[in-house]
């Protein structure tokens, strides 16, 4: 089988979505739907970060394999980074080598890890299903940090903080003017995560295809000051019948405001009929211990299905245990939600 890998080159994304689609329809059965080129774009073409892709296509344009990843812009306690989020590697049915190693993923994946030490990425990371971690940490150095524990707490839990008198909180349809200071607030207390400024949120939650409909961004205003960000999808299956808070932006842990976003979320919950609200911090942070205290519990991923975050790091200072002291994510930095 004659093919070349390299460098995505415009047009390929007409091969790629052909046989991504035909690999996860295999993969995700009956419920599967076919992934469009809008959101190809959206992920890919339009992201302000730009794209990491290296396909293995044959010259009538069949994409046999591509490795694939998002990168995003992060403040960290040593300077600007870029982290890539590996999403949506595959190798078609007829391409797979059976006993023969490492194969067409792994001989694939050698050259974006190559572009992405070119590119000068400081993280390469994911949460890969266990083959392709049990191939990732054989041949191209993945390394675990940990698995994903959610936060979950029933809609009627009794003793629910209420919305606190003094706060207002709206579902807005942009994401407000002020988000670049309030981030820039969160990013002073913390070591290592997304820039969660105005471009950013607005590329990743209203500009996604469907965005308007499967996201909600509540901004909590005090005085008339925005103070807080919640986006929630309140209709999501990572955890069954949840309301998941994808993103969070409230410095200082301001337990006022976390508590309005809390209730109003509680509330959007129910009005759809969801059982739980449902987050994801790192598990030594301010915002899991908050939601412990106020009734969240931790769930092991594994309940349902194991979520590990894996990595590979290029930046010349971070370290494994760096990360796992100073990293602070959400869902929404993921492909997950």
């Amino acid at each position: 089988m004659e093919f070349e890998i390299r460098e995505y080159r415009a047009g390929d994304e007409t091969g790629i979505l052909e046989s991504f689609n035909r690999v996860f329809r295999e993969v995700c059965g009956e419920g599967y739907r076919d992934r469009q080129r809008a959101f190809w774009d959206w992920q890919f073409a339009r992201n302000p970060a730009g794209h990491r892709i290296v396909v293995a296509v044959r010259d009538d344009g069949t994409v046999l394999a591509q490795y694939a990843g998002v990168p995003q812009t992060f403040d960290s306690r040593y300077g600007d980074a870029v982290f890539v989020h590996i999403v949506d590697s595959f190798v078609v049915p007829e391409a797979r080598s059976g006993l023969k190693r490492p194969g067409l993923f792994v001989t694939t994946a050698y050259p974006w890890f190559e572009l992405c030490d070119r590119m000068g990425d400081a993280v390469l990371y994911g949460y890969p299903v266990a083959t392709a971690e049990r191939i990732g940490q054989r041949y191209l150095e993945y390394k675990p940090l940990r698995d994903i524990d959610y936060l979950c707490r029933d809609v009627g839990v009794a003793g629910a903080p209420p919305t606190p008198a003094a706060v207002e909180v709206d579902a807005v349809a942009a994401v407000p003017a002020e988000t670049d200071a309030l981030f820039a607030e969160l990013a002073s207390e913390r070591g290592c995560l997304v820039r969660r400024d105005r471009a950013y949120l607005d590329w990743r939650y209203r500009q996604v295809p469907g965005g308007d409909g499967d996201y909600l961004v509540l901004a909590a205003r005090r005085s008339g000051a925005l103070r807080g960000l919640a986006v929630l999808r309140p209709q999501h299956e990572l955890v069954p019948g949840a309301c998941t808070i994808a993103d969070w932006v409230v410095p200082g842990v301001d337990a006022e405001i976390a508590d309005a976003l809390l209730a109003r979320a509680a509330g959007i919950a129910a009005e759809r009929q969801r059982q739980r609200l449902l987050a994801v911090f790192a598990p030594d942070s301010p915002e899991a211990a908050a939601l412990r205290s106020r009734g969240f519990e931790t769930v092991p991923s594994s309940a349902y299905m194991t979520r590990r975050l894996t990595h590979r790091i290029y930046h010349p200072e971070m370290t494994t245990g760096w990360l796992a002291e100073h990293w602070w994510y959400t869902l929404g930095d993921s492909d997950l939600v």
